[in-house]
């Protein structure tokens, strides 16, 4: 079996800064057609679905929580109120630094422990294999996915091999 480490960290790590690429070709894309930055920065697929800032802030606590709630490495709070393409940048930028400096020893032994997510929508309990596999992997796909779909709506040139850069071994 797997670590929980392994399972999550280095994973979230390397999607971080395929996020962070992403994002650069959206900011390049909206400079090239003159596009205000706000306005793929604001864009959302449908009306109650929130834009960039958000997905890219959630996929970020998701890894921080990861590493709070499983590693037991309680971290800083960090305020969600990034509103331009370097501000993001920086937030992912601290993001990954956070999970470089994660100790793997803090997840050892916890796949059965229980974890407590508390929400706004109430509490939620879990196993940490549960919560890595099942609750922090798949949300924290599901948000870059968000911001993913937003740049490739709008027209900035991405595909598939841009939200998997990297974790793909060429042969």
């Amino acid at each position: 079996m797997t670590s929980l480490y392994l399972q999550s960290v280095p994973v979230m790590t390397k999607y971080l800064r395929n996020l962070s690429a992403l994002l650069n070709k959206g900011k390049a894309f909206a400079d090239q057609k003159e596009m205000k930055h706000t306005e793929m920065l604001e864009f959302r697929l449908i009306a109650d679905m929130r834009g960039l800032p958000y997905q890219v802030q959630s996929c970020c606590n998701t890894a921080k929580f990861l590493v709070e709630r499983v590693g037991g490495q309680p971290l800083a709070k960090i305020e969600d109120n990034e509103t331009t393409f370097d501000e993001l940048q920086e937030r992912l930028s601290q993001t990954i630094k956070m999970l470089e400096g994660a100790d793997p020893k803090g997840f050892e032994g916890k796949e059965d422990q229980e974890v407590i997510m508390e929400t706004t929508y109430g509490n939620y309990r879990f196993t940490g294999q549960r919560y890595v596999s099942e609750f922090a992997i798949p949300y924290f796909h599901f948000h870059l996915t968000s911001a993913y779909c937003i740049l490739r709506h709008l027209g900035v040139p991405i595909g598939a091999f841009d939200y998997l850069k990297d974790v793909m071994e060429k042969v």
